[in-house]
């Protein structure tokens, strides 16, 4: 996550907090260590707005770890029955698109509108500009809001929408770490190793190595 994305985050909870969306389901929510160490601006700007965590905030993710509260896959039907009868109010789903492919990335669109309280909100957030994560299972999805909103959330409400913006870029951490340069440079000639991580990343060289790092989000409701 972007620090200037937990910002935008903070400022549609803040606007919505008088109502009391609780609980809050934080889908992906890694461990409580990345979030307070890692990228402590996650649990800064985000989840400190929340006077009693344990009592309002779930955080929801695959693997078994400190921070997480609830474990498992929402593909699942008992597992989502089970998350639905929590009524989630506000759902968090952060840099989740970029790791699915496009029927996955449906399949989810749907299970969030179901498990999703009535009225609920819903905080969609994905890397717009940002080169691949080390992750292996990176599915290189990098989408604008509208784009989003229209092929994969148009059966919500659309309350407010951003592109949340930083001052640096990969060229910029290139600059100041020579020795990655010359790393980058030999993975130009292995195009065989990891093809679809070496196509995007062309292409990234390409059109987006001097923009600075960026971020789609979207604040939906519940129709």
């Amino acid at each position: 996550m972007l620090v200037e994305e937990s910002i935008w985050i903070a400022e549609k909870i803040k606007e919505i907090l008088p109502e009391e969306p609780f609980p809050v389901l934080n889908i992906g929510s890694s461990t409580l260590a990345y979030r307070t160490e890692k990228q402590p601006f996650i649990q800064n700007n985000i989840f400190n707005l929340f006077s009693d965590e344990k009592k309002q905030v779930i955080h929801l993710d695959m693997k078994r770890d400190d921070g997480i509260d609830l474990v498992g896959d929402l593909s699942d039907e008992n597992f989502r029955r089970l998350v639905k009868e929590l009524k989630p109010k506000l759902i968090l789903c952060n840099n989740i698109l970029m790791y699915l492919n496009k029927n996955t990335r449906k399949e989810l669109s749907k299970i969030l509108f179901e498990i999703l309280a009535e009225n609920g909100y819903l905080i969609i957030t994905n890397s717009l500009v940002f080169p691949p994560s080390p992750d292996p299972v990176e599915a290189y999805y990098r989408a604008t809001p509208e784009k989003i909103y229209k092929s994969l959330f148009d059966n919500f409400y659309l309350i407010d929408q951003n592109i949340a913006k930083t001052e640096y870029s990969f060229y910029k951490f290139l600059k100041s770490k020579p020795k990655l340069i010359l790393i980058k440079l030999l993975r130009f000639f292995m195009p065989w190793y990891k093809s679809k991580e070496w196509w995007f990343m062309m292409k990234y060289y390409l059109f987006d190595l001097k923009k600075n790092y960026s971020s789609t989000c979207l604040f939906l409701r519940k129709k």
